[in-house]
């Protein structure tokens, strides 16, 4: 598998990234969405922690499909691919190395 080192931004720190030839552009979108939220929240709530800013982020985006189930029987939401969650514990890991988040309390299993 080929692969590609890219740079993503997100709350005004940056990120180096080594991705599968072809998801570089995904990977900047999510980053990018990512990025939006932080700064939505931080200017609508004032809030400025960046572990409390990337925490809203992260409940806002991964709650999304769930917020579209109205009852029992209405469809699942779809399944998270395996890549997504490796890619959040790839975030998590260089946010505790930064001194963002706690060491040891990602779980990288869907």
């Amino acid at each position: 598998m080929n692969e590609t080192s890219i740079q993503v931004t997100i709350a005004g720190r940056t990120y180096p990234l080594t991705v599968a030839d072809g998801e570089a552009a995904r990977v900047r979108e999510a980053a990018g969405k990512i990025d939006e939220l932080v700064q939505r929240f931080q200017r609508d709530y004032g809030v400025s922690d960046r572990q409390d800013l990337m925490a809203m982020a992260a409940l806002q985006l991964l709650s999304e499909p769930m917020s579209n189930v109205t009852s029992d029987d209405a469809p699942a939401a779809p399944a998270i691919p395996q890549d997504v969650f490796d890619g959040l514990e790839e975030v998590r890991s260089l946010l505790a190395q930064a001194g963002l988040a706690p060491e040891g309390t990602g779980d990288s299993t869907p």
